[in-house]
């Protein structure tokens, strides 16, 4: 047994099983770190290519959701590779973009991108766990987040932390692939991730491990409404639900009040 586990840990789900907390964060930077230089690519054959359409309507929302005509400070977590910070930061010139990850490498792919884009301006860089956020309570206007809060280990405790440092009427925008699609392509998707993901991953990606959790983490990650009754468990009061492409994917807007 790893010493770092202790026995009476809290298991949280990793795929199809269960794993202790400590061993799931493991689990995920390394996974993370081994796949962060085809991160992009993953995302293309995850959502067909259209996650770049969603990213783009995430910022659309913000800007509509709320008005960032002046300054103001917004927390990208598990933006790793920087689409979403470059993104806000391409709409938004005058705001502070602070991209939070818990793998190295993936800023590191971030930072690179950020060099051939001229971002520099604006735009911090910090290395951590999404349930232990380093900052002080009320210091961010919006927090984002893109495919990634199923993959942390700790959501609730995340989803706690993002309330306590959003400020009165600040948003969480997080977009995220669903388990459920509308009843007549269900079949489809459902074989789609367990069988067509993971052969696309060995064959295109060289990493069939990576893509076959990825699938698992979207098939055992909360159903839609589910999730928005978990939103509004940690205080936020409004809580607003988008689908897209029958339901692949949604966009969750909580409002801490």
């Amino acid at each position: 047994m790893n010493k770092n586990i202790t026995l009476d840990e809290e298991k949280v789900i990793y795929g199809l099983k269960k794993i202790p907390i400590s061993q799931k964060r493991k689990e995920i930077e390394n996974l993370f770190t081994n796949v962060s230089n085809d991160y992009d690519l993953m995302n293309d054959l995850m959502s067909l290519g259209t996650h770049r359409i969603w990213k783009r309507d995430l910022v659309d929302r913000l800007e509509r959701e709320q008005i960032l005509t002046k300054k103001k400070k917004i927390l990208d977590l598990a933006g790793g590779t920087g689409d979403i910070a470059f993104a806000l930061k391409k709409r938004f010139h005058q705001n502070e973009i602070t991209v939070m990850d818990l793998t190295l490498g993936m800023m590191k792919v971030g930072k690179q991108k950020a060099i051939k884009k001229n971002i520099h301006d604006g735009l911090n860089w910090v290395a951590g766990d999404s349930a232990y956020l380093p900052f002080t309570p009320s210091s961010f206007n919006n927090i984002t987040c893109a495919f990634g809060i199923r993959n942390v280990a700790e959501i609730e405790k995340t989803l706690n932390e993002c309330y306590k440092v959003l400020k009165p009427g600040g948003k969480l925008m997080i977009l995220e692939f669903s388990p459920e699609v509308i009843i007549p392509f269900q079949k489809f998707y459902d074989y789609y991730l367990g069988n067509v993901l993971p052969f696309l991953g060995d064959k295109i990606a060289n990493n069939k491990k990576a893509y076959q959790y990825l699938s698992e983490s979207i098939e055992t990650f909360y159903a839609p409404n589910d999730f928005c009754d978990i939103l509004q468990s940690v205080k936020f009061k409004i809580v607003k639900l988008k689908k897209y492409l029958s339901g692949t994917a949604c966009l969750y807007i909580a409002t801490r009040i």
